[in-house]
Formats: structure tokens, sequence, C-alpha cells
């Protein structure tokens, strides 16, 4: 089915594919796991595991790789989205800290405040969807944020 899918993709023959093409294909093939920012995030992911000459393109040997992380990132994305409270997405503190107490971390309001400028890094007052992920990739998915991922 996977080489249905890439012929699909890969109109032309080339062996690659765009991020124009992926997000097409997502939303046509995969409309469930349609979120722009984890499409975003799993196609620098996958460009980023064989970054050749500046190429941001997805190889077909990468496919799979691509695959795998739209539903990661999706994962993410619906934690993410799950305590956004004004849908805006950006979390503000206090969403941040509902967050780890969803997820069971076992910290102090003065630890969360810690992570939460940690996590901040461009010092906006909010986390973008894009700071939580590479928070939770320094975590190394942390054991109460993977039971929610499975």
């Amino acid at each position: 089915k996977l080489k249905k899918v890439w012929s699909q993709l890969d109109v032309n023959g080339n062996g690659l594919a765009s991020l124009a093409e992926l997000d097409k294909l997502v939303v046509e093939w995969y409309p469930l796991l349609d979120h722009k920012p984890a499409t975003m995030r799993a196609y620098k992911a996958t460009c980023a595991t064989s970054k050749k000459d500046g190429e941001d393109y997805v190889h077909k040997k990468e496919f799979k790789c691509f695959l795998a992380n739209i539903l990661y990132f999706n994962k993410l994305f619906w934690l993410f989205d799950h305590v956004d409270a004004d849908a805006d997405r950006r979390l503000g503190f206090s969403e941040f800290a509902r967050l780890l107490n969803i997820a069971g971390a076992k910290m102090s309001e003065k630890e969360m405040k810690a992570a939460f400028a940690k996590v901040d890094r461009n010092g906006g007052g909010v986390i973008l969807f894009d700071e939580f992920c590479k928070f939770i990739a320094e975590k190394h998915c942390p054991e109460c944020l993977a039971e929610l991922l499975d």
C-alpha cells in the first residue's frame, strides 16, 4: 500500500516530495491528521534526518519516517490543543501547568514556572507548538507524557 501512496504522491517520478505535495497527501488521504503545525513539524523532522546540500524534500526512502513523524506530531498536537483553552495555538502558564498536571508530572508551581520559562525560549510569555515539541524532544518523551502518547 505504501508504494501505491508514494506513486500518487510522486507524480513526476523524481523520488522527492515537497512540503506542498506531502500536505496535499495528508489532506486527501489522511484528513484526520490534517493539522498544519503537526505536518510542518513532521516535514522538518524528516528533512533534518538526511539534510543534503540544503534540500528541503522528503526522499522516497524517508517516506516511512515522514508517516511515523506525522503520527507522532499529531499526538503532540492533540495534547497541545487539548489544553489550549482559548484556541489561540499558544499556551500561557496556566495552560502549560494544566498539561503537566494531566500528564501526571509531580512538580511544584515554582518548578512549573521554571520549566515554562525554559520552554518559552523567546520570552514572549506563551509557548508555541514548535517550542512545546522541542521541550518534549529534549525531555526524550518523559514517562508521564509517554503514557498520553500511546
